[in-house]
């Protein structure tokens, strides 16, 4: 360790020792949220511990993980689908007025209520523990992957030949995602750790700060976008309130913060927009802000007709019109999923908002379309899909549909061709499905893999790939090109799994997951995998990497965590090991494989994961409030910050 590096370390004991542990990071509070969380592999229970501490500090009522339910893989398959139960589709049916709204909640009501009295005989699965720990939207954010659709390949900023920074790792290519880090080229943006605040550093001449865009106590920030200069800040605002029941409540709304970046040193406010409920997650396309939040309504401390803001969503603290609110297709939801569109143009106004009734979900964003995605299969065996379709912050409620089982995470859900592909796994085995425009199933592949479960999935055109793994790792070849008829054309099996897929060139597919013996409980380590996919009827692993005494990698629950640059040949993500946490770059080549070029400790600290970006020919590593920056000539060290 250099005199530079112990002199950091004795500045992150100096800041560390005043800081304040919030309550929520008591340990009965992270036990009582962990309780409520699915179980997996004994490998992840650290990373499932980190993002309990990082919800908890945050005070977040939903979680980011890919296992976003609150029932666990376990209990959803004891789950066995009635015989003559189908996927039909149903409609979805505005509000007449709020006297309609009234009226379900109110049977919703007196139905809970009946259950109450019951004798504690049935457990109510839904009850206001299991929504705070309950499904959210994780992301689900492009990959910067060579993605290829009606128009052809395409590549992301962050890959293209012209780029000299790197972007956020996104879902969707041309549908940008909120992050704790950013760059514009020449500033770094990071979240600060009090959730309270984004530092802006300069990077011209070294690292300095050089302004910083902050809210007051009650906001906390959980993401944020540059853009065009712009600074935008979404997140939560938390205040208690006491209920008709007599207790005090925790009620969130979601806001969107906007600032000029025209003077960093100085950022300048120049708008907010806020709706009722918890963050969950937020998207950014063609000029517009798309915010997406849960608002739970208390049914348990009573509501009253005339008391709509008790009951109805506010944007801006003005009542949703009724005609904008969606009515459910059952009986079992209590909770809104709340959009509201914002033009950047106009930040302090909500251009357009839509609330759909929902049990919780998940969702996925196309170029055209928003798919809200809910998993009932612990209790009905299906996932319930709607799509919304937006255009220039418009947004319209288009379709609703049903496919069997539940969806591991957005990138098992693809738009391609006006059709949606799905890839579900449902009790013991896992299914395949091909949907129309308006959520109708048109082609279908079922009882695949038996007793296995989908880990990770990417689909390219008219191919696409998923991960199974119970004792193997069978990777799948998919052929779309017929969406009434596709079909299985490859299959691939060796130990371990891949948790996250992402292309890697033309003719390669990059895994990055866990090198598993063949009992498929013991773990050898972090795993990269290079798929030879050039014959996606014969995909074959040509490189592997395993990192010894490594547990985890944030990529693996976090795709925004990656920092892959195909052009560059750099993959960049942090690990979890013995040692602590590191920051890792590999490059890749037929000859030589996969290389290490990075294996350096991340000093920040803090629940945020750390991100990796790049401007020109330095790496910064940012966590927290500390930046190190590295020469990508050789990967020394060459500057750090602690802000």
């Amino acid at each position: 360790m250099n005199k530079r590096e112990q002199d950091l370390l004795n500045r992150i004991k100096e800041e560390s020792e005043t800081v304040k542990v919030p309550n929520s990071l008591e340990p009965g509070d992270v036990e009582t949220l962990l309780k409520n969380r699915p179980k997996k592999f004994v490998w992840k229970r650290a990373h499932i511990v980190a993002a309990a501490c990082c919800l908890l500090a945050c005070g977040l009522a939903y979680g980011m993980m890919k296992e976003s339910d609150y029932i666990s893989h376990v209990e959803r398959d004891n789950y066995t689908r009635e015989e003559g139960e189908s996927f039909s589709n149903s409609g979805l049916t505005t509000a007449k007025d709020y006297e309609d709204v009234y009226a379900y909640l109110e049977e919703r009501m007196n139905e809970m209520n009946a259950r109450s009295y019951d004798g504690g005989a049935e457990k109510i699965e839904d009850s206001a523990s299991g929504d705070m720990a309950g499904q959210a939207v994780a992301e689900d954010s492009a990959s910067m992957n060579l993605m290829a659709g009606e128009a052809g390949e395409a590549k992301t900023a962050a890959v293209a030949e012209t780029a000299d920074y790197s972007e956020t790792n996104v879902r969707q290519e041309g549908v940008d995602e909120a992050d704790v880090v950013k760059t514009d080229g020449r500033y770094l943006y990071t979240l600060r750790d009090n959730g309270r605040a984004v530092a802006i550093v300069d990077t011209k001449n070294g690292l300095e700060q050089a302004g910083e865009a902050e809210l007051d106590d009650d906001y906390t920030i959980r993401e944020f976008y540059v853009n065009s200069g712009r600074l935008v800040l979404v997140g939560e605002i938390y205040r208690e309130e006491k209920t008709r029941g007599g207790w005090y409540m925790g009620q969130s709304n979601t806001f969107s913060v906007t600032y000029d970046l025209s003077n960093p040193k100085k950022p300048e406010k120049i708008g907010e927009v806020t709706q009722s409920g918890s963050y969950t997650s937020s998207r950014m396309a063609e000029g517009h802000l798309y915010l997406f939040s849960q608002y739970c309504v208390d049914t348990y401390g009573g509501i009253e007709a005339r008391d709509t803001e008790g009951y109805i969503p506010l944007i801006n603290q003005s009542l949703l019109p009724e005609s904008d609110i969606y009515l459910p297709a059952t009986k079992q939801a209590y909770m809104y999923a709340v959009i509201s569109s914002v033009d950047m143009n106009k930040p302090e106004e909500a251009k357009d908002s839509k609330a759909i009734f929902t049990d919780g979900g998940n969702l996925y964003v196309s170029n055209q379309n928003i798919y809200w995605y809910e998993d009932r299969s612990w209790y009905t065996g299906d996932t319930v899909i709607r799509r919304l379709s937006y255009e220039n912050g418009k947004l319209n409620a288009e379709a609703s549909g049903m496919v069997g089982g539940y969806i591991h995470d957005s990138f098992c859900i693809d738009e391609y061709k006006g059709n949606l592909r799905v890839i579900t796994t449902e009790k013991d085995t896992n299914s395949v499905y091909v949907l129309d425009k308006n959520l109708k199933v048109i082609g279908s592949i079922e009882g695949l893999a038996e007793d296995e479960r989908v880990y990770s999935a990417r689909l390219l055109g008219d191919v696409g790939y998923f991960v199974t793994f119970r004792e193997t790792d069978p990777l799948f070849s998919v052929d779309f090109s017929d969406p009434k008829k596709p079909k299985i054309i490859g299959e691939l099996k060796i130990p371990g799994f891949s948790e996250y897929l992402h292309f890697y060139g033309e003719d390669m597919l990059l895994g990055i997951g866990m090198d598993v013996d063949e009992d498929g409980f013991s773990t050898n380590g972090v795993k990269l995998s290079m798929f030879d996919i050039s014959d996606n009827t014969d995909v074959k692993e040509v490189q592997k990497y395993v990192m010894k005494n490594v547990y985890g990698a944030d990529v693996m629950y976090d795709y925004r965590a990656a920092l892959i640059d195909v052009n560059k040949n750099i993959i960049g993500f942090s690990v979890h090991g013995g040692n602590g946490e590191n920051y890792c770059v590999f490059s890749y080549d037929t000859d030589n494989g996969f290389v290490c070029l990075m294996d350096e400790t991340v000093n920040g600290n803090g629940y945020q994961t750390a991100r990796g970006v790049y401007i020109d020919t330095k790496l910064y590593v940012v966590k927290g409030n500390i930046i190190e920056a590295y020469s990508m000539k050789d990967y020394q060290k060459v500057d750090d910050i602690i802000l």
